[in-house]
């Protein structure tokens, strides 16, 4: 069963056999809080589960131009089997739900418009054995082809697109799983990387632009664990090795002293370390190697946000999504997801809600899941409380009487109300379901509504029953809480494209593409803020453009999503424009501009559309300080310099409150490492390595191989 999707099964199969299509377009609105452009929700069905890859894996074409997913289809009896499980597409383009076939596990190769997805065969052997088939499904050229078998998860794929990375199984825990790669060919042979690998689902990091991979060992972990005196061991303490793509050349471990979610930039600059102030490790840096702050926000699960590296994603609080900016490094929130479960334990069961957030090609867009209805479902802040009433900045949507949700903690609770004022709910009843009565209500935190969590009443008459993970929590049969909504896939328009740019060589005419332009599928030009062309002009074609006038040219993504207009270029007779398909080498967004001031020689980088995005001060020819500026020209990252190298470096935010500061010595290492604010954190290393580390009034030191709290 698969409720009432939005979405009705065509009768017809695409071109390039791809299956099934689910034809409906999306959803598109405004999100009640945050400053996103808009929100558009790619799935609508509250029974059955929309995954769309787990933390970083990537769930974005290539090109933009298509989503992946798991639909966890009922077998029947229960959502949640891999023998039901379907492998989707949704194609922005067409606005087209596309059903590969049944499977799992689908992800996408570097370089080219590559589906990978595992396919179960039982009657070709078993299950994560021969049974399972490795697919490639090649959206280029519409072949589907078996590649291997063997692999229980899959990874990713290395720079090249030559091998394809995963897992299998020796036993039945984590420390049991071993690394393995296929050859991206029909039916090729299955390798065990060498060496004592212990991997898992945060592990196996494949560089995506250079030929290295990113481990993490779990015999450290082990070891942590196994010693005596690891009671005072604040948190397990995570180390990385770097391999070739061939799993050889091994380096000596660098240590994290925080247990973390892990991601690679976009462009492969940067391993990304999570679960705390955006930061991480220079790709290339000789190891051990400086931990680097890289914007002024913190985060929980981190991941790419573009294959530019300029931006990073991550989620904070209650499944909020966060944004950096790594040219300014200023952070934002974009929205709050208010994707929950609530369940009668205080336990982490959060992979059923956890809204794995993955930015799109260009940076423009969001991918992401959420168990609320988005759309329709009332949010309200909470301002202030007391044992019967929770004064809250409004109550509108919510009904006269109900309940609630407060996602505090994992668990959560549900709450009742038996009435409502403009402005607070009162005659409160706590803990409902066995959820947690003493969950704090946190000034500022989002209560949602109850029923709109829950499964609409038509559709729940013959219900499958939910996944065994979810049954194995909430072992009453008939509560409430069995009905609450499975995660649907949406999308977050953070950005507009970047704009694309007209100039005049010669007597014809130039488009160069936008600095970010992977995503975009043609241009519209438009005549005096008239459009010329009646669809979008394909990179590399050319276009006779209709006499004098002023002209102007629109970047359009494959999603339909357009940019700004260019700046406007205006010609005197009948021209051809050339639409380029890639940046020519003598042209260039900045350009630098000097001056005087204060005895101080000032550079500044001016960007063609962003005005000043860098200043820089010399004296005597010596770089003294540099800072790195936002959308309001506030100073968000301040550099210091002393004889030429750098000394200190402080992340602002946009009204100059100083979030973090790092000191280096001579050699150029991290000796500090400060993060201010109400939570403060403090770190000490000695040549790349973390010797110290307070929080709030705890402090802990290195000793050996070990963490201990000092007395």
């Amino acid at each position: 069963m698969t409720g009432s999707r939005t979405t009705l099964v065509c009768l017809f199969a695409v071109v390039l056999g791809l299956g099934a299509i689910a034809c409906a377009g999306i959803e598109r609105f405004k999100p009640k809080e945050g400053d996103a452009i808009a929100v558009w929700r790619i799935t609508n069905d509250p029974i059955v589960r929309d995954h769309a890859n787990y933390h970083n894996t990537q769930c974005w074409s290539p090109d933009g131009r298509y989503l992946c997913f798991t639909h966890y289809a009922s077998n029947g009896r229960q959502f949640g089997s891999s023998s039901a499980a379907e492998v989707h597409l949704y194609d922005l383009h067409e606005q087209k739900d596309i059903i590969i076939e049944k499977g799992t596990n689908p992800r996408w190769a570097n370089k080219h418009n590559w589906l990978f997805y595992l396919r179960y065969r039982p009657d070709d052997g078993p299950r994560h054995g021969k049974g399972t088939q490795v697919m490639w499904k090649n959206l280029e050229t519409g072949e589907t082809t078996r590649i291997g078998y063997g692999i229980e998860r899959l990874k990713y794929t290395d720079c090249d697109d030559r091998w394809l990375y995963g897992y299998g199984v020796r036993g039945p825990q984590d420390k049991d799983r071993m690394p393995l790669r296929l050859a991206i060919a029909p039916d090729s042979a299955l390798e065990t990387l060498p060496g004592d690998w212990q991997v898992g689902y945060n592990s196996l990091m494949v560089n995506p632009v250079h030929p290295m991979i990113v481990s993490r060992d779990h015999n450290y972990r082990d070891y942590y664990y196994a010693t005596e005196g690891t009671r005072d061991i604040p948190f397990v303490a995570r180390h990385f090795f770097d391999h070739d793509l061939d799993g050889e050349n091994r380096t000596r471990p660098f240590p994290s002293m925080e247990g973390s979610h892990f991601s690679w930039s976009g462009d492969g600059s940067v391993f990304l370390l999570g679960n705390g102030m955006m930061r991480g490790k220079i790709w290339d840096e000789p190891l051990p190697s400086n931990i680097h702050f890289l914007a002024g926000i913190s985060t929980g699960d981190v991941s790419p946000c573009g294959r530019s590296g300029r931006w990073i994603c991550g989620d904070s609080g209650v499944a909020e999504i966060r944004v950096a900016d790594l040219r300014s490094g200023e952070g934002r929130t974009v929205m709050e997801t208010n994707s929950y479960l609530c369940f009668p334990s205080s336990r982490d069961y959060s992979g059923p809600y956890d809204i794995d957030l993955k930015g799109s090609p260009d940076a423009t867009k969001i991918a992401f899941v959420s168990t609320y209805n988005l759309k329709d479902g009332p949010v309200a802040r909470i301002v202030e409380s007391s044992d019967d009433m929770i004064r809250v900045n409004s109550t509108e949507g919510f009904p006269d009487k109900g309940r609630l949700i407060n996602a505090s903690g994992f668990g959560g609770e549900v709450l009742s109300y038996e009435r409502k004022t403009e402005n607070t709910f009162e005659g409160l009843t706590r803990g409902l379901y066995g959820t947690s009565k003493d969950a704090r209500l946190y000034k500022g935190r989002p209560l949602t509504s109850f029923e709109a969590m829950l499964i609409p009443e038509e559709l729940r008459k013959d219900l499958p029953l939910k996944q065994s993970g979810i049954l194995n929590i909430i072992k009453d049969k008939d509560s409430p809480l069995l009905l609450q909504r499975s995660s649907d896939l949406y999308a977050v328009v953070i950005r507009l494209p970047d704009r694309p740019h007209l100039r005049k060589v010669g007597d014809s005419v130039q488009l160069v593409p936008g600095e970010n332009h992977w995503e975009t599928c043609g241009y519209h030009l438009l005549k005096g803020g008239v459009k010329i062309t009646d669809s979008p002009v394909r990179p590399g074609r050319s276009l006779e453009l209709p006499g004098e006038g002023e002209y102007t040219a629109v970047a359009v993504e494959w999603s339909g999503l357009s940019s700004k207009p260019s700046l406007p270029l205006r010609i005197r007779s009948r021209a051809a424009v050339e639409v380029l398909p890639d940046k020519p080498d003598d042209f260039s967004w900045t350009r630098q501009r000097r001056y005087v001031a204060d005895g101080k020689t000032v550079t500044e980088t001016v960007h063609l559309h962003d005005g000043v995005v860098q200043r820089s001060w010399y004296l005597d020819g010596g770089l003294t300080e540099n800072h790195s500026l936002n959308a309001e020209g506030k100073a968000t990252r301040r550099v210091f310099y002393r004889n030429g190298k750098i000394a200190r470096r402080q992340y602002h935010d946009s009204s100059g409150y100083q979030i973090t500061t790092e000191l280096f010595d001579p050699d150029g290492f991290i000796t500090e490492s400060i993060q201010h604010g109400s939570r403060p954190r403090h770190w000490w290393y000695e040549k790349g390595v973390p010797v110290k580390y307070t929080r709030a009034s705890d402090t802990y030191v290195r000793d050996g191989e070990r963490w201990i709290r000092a007395r």
